[in-house]
């Protein structure tokens, strides 16, 4: 039986749908970085799959359900982990990892009277060959600060590098000793997760509460081959930590939703939305669970529906609505990431 949405939320997607895909309008770069389609995306039998496998991997413009079928050159699987996925962890990674107040000139805490600057220089190993080249000034009165990180091949969880400089501002926790509010600033860094390598330009707005983390992302991702560019407006992914069982110190597995504008070169402008939360378990580059909600102009739609299974899932398929009447009339076959 198909679910139809009420109204209100139609009529409220419409109008998010005219003023955010149309014409180009809002990031300034735009004119330089992006030149692809900046219309509403409009979703067809023939193209659905494409559209929809492209707003999930964002960056990888090679996506699509004839390629994924295929094993990538170094061994991985042609289509892992989100970019925007592995680039809001591993921002949030490099954040929680800064031991910022043993290196301020005035302790925690301390009496001794100082200037309420600080300066921190300090370079963090990956253990992986890899390392990030940080230096802050920091207002030790507010907790303030901005300066630098620089990214030297850094490692993610699944053996994604970054590199290159990024500059930063936020604030700090002086009583709780971690960032609460970090914005990052890349022209570009690069991100290599093992199939492509993507240059990226623009901004990331990271906030944590030591359990979640929600980054909101204006950025360009070009590929590094054809220079093709992905724009990423207005987008928010929210993570949020599940419990941890073994007592590991790390959680058992990560949730994920997300919500904005993407526009795609080919296709054109879509608003992703999570109906259901992509859960990425500790250790697994693919997800158990999710569904991604891709919308289109003319009241088209797709959503990218994970084959359920834990602790990773083996494929996904993808439905579409075609007339815009909230009933997913055209459901594709099951892929499988491999």
């Amino acid at each position: 039986m198909t679910k139809r949405a009420p109204s209100a939320v139609v009529c409220l997607l419409a109008a998010f749908l005219l003023f955010g895909c149309g014409g180009g309008g809002g990031g300034g770069d735009s004119a330089s970085l992006y030149t692809g389609i900046t219309s509403p995306a409009v979703v067809t039998d023939n193209n659905a799959e494409d559209i929809a496998l492209q707003a999930y991997q964002a960056g990888d413009l090679s996506a699509s359900t004839v390629s994924i079928l295929g094993v990538s050159e170094s061994g991985n699987s042609a289509v892992g982990s989100p970019k925007l996925l592995i680039l809001a962890r591993m921002l949030k990674e490099s954040a929680d990892g800064m031991p910022v107040l043993s290196g301020t000139t005035v302790p925690l805490g301390s009496s001794t009277s100082a200037q309420p600057m600080a300066t921190y220089d300090n370079t963090i190993y990956d253990g992986q060959g890899g390392s990030m080249t940080v230096h802050l000034s920091i207002n030790e009165q507010t907790g303030e600060f901005s300066g630098t990180f620089r990214f030297n091949s850094m490692h993610g969880d699944n053996g994604e590098l970054i590199s290159g400089l990024a500059s930063v501002s936020g604030s700090f926790d002086m009583t709780g000793g971690s960032f609460t509010r970090i914005r990052f600033s890349f022209n570009p860094i690069t991100m290599d997760d093992g199939i492509d390598i993507v240059s990226i330009y623009g901004r990331v707005d990271l906030e944590s509460d030591g359990y979640s983390a929600s980054a909101t992302m204006n950025i360009f991702l070009q590929d590094g081959n054809t220079l093709e560019t992905v724009w990423i407006s207005g987008y928010t992914m929210t993570l949020t930590d599940g419990p941890d069982a073994d007592l590991d110190g790390e959680p058992d597995y990560v949730d994920a939703t997300v919500t904005g504008k993407i526009y795609l070169p080919n296709f054109g402008c879509v608003v992703v939305t999570t109906p259901t939360p992509f859960r990425h378990y500790a250790g697994y580059m693919l997800p158990s669970d999710g569904v991604l909600l891709v919308t289109g102009g003319e009241g088209g739609s797709a959503k990218l529906v994970v084959n359920s299974a834990i602790p990773e899932s083996s494929g996904y398929h993808v439905e579409a609505d075609l007339d815009g009447d909230s009933g997913y009339e055209w459901i594709g076959i099951d892929h499988s990431w491999l």
